[in-house]
């Protein structure tokens, strides 16, 4: 019986730090694609959106900055990224700035929506 616990404590902990590791590799490559790379949805956004000063999405209207970070919250959601707080820092650390109210509610928004990014570009 207790090889048995000692077992299962053992492999509870090697799951629980393959978690972090996995976490921690998706933290990476979230802030490796973020500026310039696949998760800068600003190119993108303003690709698409030249012509237009705000974009719709729900009910509220969204200026191309803001959009693009809820893009990248609905992005990082999809990714794995579980908490709001962790990609409230997280954005702050790549972009090295505070999150304005606007943009804290756009990301927000993202962050919460079904949508997969996928379908929506």
């Amino acid at each position: 019986m207790k090889k048995i616990l000692f077992f299962l404590l053992i492999s509870a902990n090697v799951f629980t730090f393959a978690q972090q590791t996995d976490k921690e590799d998706i933290k990476k490559a979230i802030k490796k694609e973020s500026i310039g790379g696949r998760m800068d949805f600003s190119k993108m956004v303003e690709e698409k959106y030249s012509y237009a000063p705000l974009i719709g999405f729900g009910n509220t209207l969204y200026n191309k900055k803001d959009f693009a970070i809820l893009l990248w919250g609905a992005k990082v959601k999809n990714l794995g990224i579980e908490s709001l707080d962790e990609t409230n820092k997280l954005w702050e650390e790549i972009y090295k700035r505070t999150l304005t109210d606007s943009e804290r509610k756009a990301l927000k928004t993202g962050f919460e929506t079904k949508t997969r990014i996928r379908q929506m570009f």
